[in-house]
């Protein structure tokens, strides 16, 4: 019986690194809207918006 052995790249997990900084906008539905765009195009892996002040604060990771 022969067997198969299965090569991973390990850099798979650092290309999910994000290079975004954090984005200040003026309410949760814009921050929302601005961290699920910028998923979608896959410069994130997730995001989370703060209100901070006045102003709504998305978080990417």
């Amino acid at each position: 019986m022969a067997s198969a052995a299965v090569v991973l790249p390990l850099a798979g997990s650092a290309a999910a690194e994000t290079r975004l900084l954090p984005h200040y906008t003026d309410s949760f539905l814009e921050c929302q809207t601005l961290g699920n765009q910028a998923a979608q195009r896959g410069e994130l892996t997730g995001f989370t918006c703060v209100q901070e002040g006045h102003h709504v604060v998305m978080y990417p990771w």
